[in-house]
């Protein structure tokens, strides 16, 4: 019978990603606001060529 055995120190925990996937995070949402406002300005030159 074969027996498993785990270093527990090299194991990571739901608060290690959290902690580590804070900051990409944080750069993802200014990402999307950036990306929206981009879309909004394309969208105003577009419609304001028909307008």
């Amino acid at each position: 019978m074969a027996t498993i055995t785990f270093d527990t120190h090299k194991l990571v925990t739901k608060k290690d990603l959290q902690i580590e996937l804070a900051p990409i995070k944080a750069d993802l949402n200014l990402l999307k606001w950036m990306m929206g406002a981009l879309i909004a300005l394309a969208i105003a030159n577009f419609s304001k060529q028909f307008l």
